[in-house]
């Protein structure tokens, strides 16, 4: 089956051509173990300083030796957990991505008490809840920058000075993950009370399994996995081509920053033609501040996971949620978070642009769901439309 519209992009991109471009010459050529001797002097090391020089440019300049390289955003959100103090207590959100829940579940197996603060109709966190749920011996606060499914962003910096108010010494942890490339983030700045930050590669155009934690300077954790790599940070052989490709992926998207407000445009043109088409929907999260590439919106009536396979059949790739729940049976824990009904979040799709999405692309998911909707869905194209979903959100602050 041949892709032909790729609008699933918050569950993984495409590796750009320079990536995989990078990536073979660390596979043929270079292919040498990073930290044996003949590796440091023909070079077979150097992608994984790029990698780090490159993601501290993405992340606003932050220092690049406090970025650990990983495997992905999942081992390093469990790092975090792993890392708290044995019985410390953790505070996280109802609506972050499975792999933080995972790491929670793991965290009271192993004796810590861990909250979950509720989030608005919009799906920010409640600010008045996540002070409720603080206490003096709370030593790790995990709250996610940007959703998965609804592309919102949380206000981090201001969440961030709750927590110091009631518990200085706790580590402040986000999994940056779907906004990293898609947002301008500044560790120096917006986020400067951030601790730790995860990230994956895949996510920005690069390659899977290979992603990272910032730890901010003074800021000591112990190892998830032990041994001399990474500084004694990460054990484990370096996966330097992935690294080549993780450089490259950052590079490409800090020098792409700049073209997401045209995406955000275009999402929101997208939008309002889902209105058009079908009155009876409704664009969840519309009133935060939003990921510019992502559209969450439910279509009464509809099986969300039956559309999804009928245009995935056409080549045509959506999703209804976050593609880790992809197959499960109960309803999306972030939109019933929201105060979405279980027949309502079954009835929600996710679209996720990247930043190469056309308007052709876009009308040709809106004509194949016409035809597979029938009378619930009016075909309706992008050009006849003049207004928009939403007020669009520019992209130029992180914590509004």
């Amino acid at each position: 089956m041949t892709i032909r519209v790729y609008l699933d992009n918050n569950a993984t991109t495409r590796p750009h051509p320079a990536v995989i471009a990078a990536m073979r010459k660390y596979e043929e050529e270079l292919y040498l173990n990073a930290s044996s001797v003949a590796g440091e002097l023909l070079g077979a090391s150097r992608p994984l300083a790029d990698a780090r020089r490159s993601m501290a440019l993405l992340l606003g300049g932050s220092d690049d030796d406090r970025i650990v390289i990983t495997s992905g955003a999942t081992e390093a959100n469990a790092w975090a957990f792993h890392a708290t103090p044995a019985g410390g207590h953790i505070v996280t959100s109802q609506v972050e991505h499975t792999s933080i829940l995972a790491a929670s579940a793991a965290a009271r197996q192993r004796g810590h008490p861990v909250e979950m603060v509720g989030v608005d109709s919009a799906g920010l966190i409640r600010s008045e809840d996540l002070a409720a749920k603080l206490r003096p011996d709370t030593k790790l606060v995990s709250l996610q920058l940007a959703n998965n499914e609804t592309g919102i962003i949380q206000p981090l910096e201001a969440l961030a000075r709750i927590v110091r108010a009631t518990a200085p010494s706790a580590l402040i942890h986000t999994d940056a993950t779907q906004a990293v490339g898609r947002v301008a983030i500044d560790l120096a700045a917006d986020l400067a009370e951030i601790d730790l930050l995860s990230f994956s590669a895949h996510k920005f155009n690069g390659p899977k399994g290979i992603g990272g934690l910032f730890i901010r300077d003074g800021i000591e954790i112990e190892a998830l996995i032990p041994g001399e790599q990474e500084g004694g940070h990460r054990g484990g052989t370096s996966n330097v081509p992935a690294a080549a490709g993780l450089a490259e992926a950052a590079r490409i998207a800090h020098a792409r920053l700049g073209l997401w407000p045209s995406i955000a445009a275009r999402r929101d043109r997208l939008e309002s033609a889902i209105l058009s088409a079908c009155p009876g929907a409704g664009i969840n999260a519309v009133h935060g501040p939003r990921l510019p590439n992502t559209s969450s919106f439910t279509i009464p009536g509809i099986d969300a996971d039956d559309l999804v396979e009928c245009l995935a059949l056409q080549g045509i790739c959506i999703a209804t949620g976050s593609a880790c729940t992809a197959g499960a049976t109960a309803p999306s824990h972030v939109l019933t978070a929201m105060g979405l009904s279980q027949v309502s979040a079954r009835s929600t799709l996710r679209v996720s642009l990247s930043g190469d999405t056309t308007d052709a692309e876009l009308e040709q998911l809106l004509d194949a769901m016409s035809q597979e909707l029938g009378s619930l869905f009016a075909k309706t194209s992008l050009s006849q439309l003049d207004g928009r979903a939403s007020e669009p959100w520019k992209g130029q602050e992180l914590t509004r």
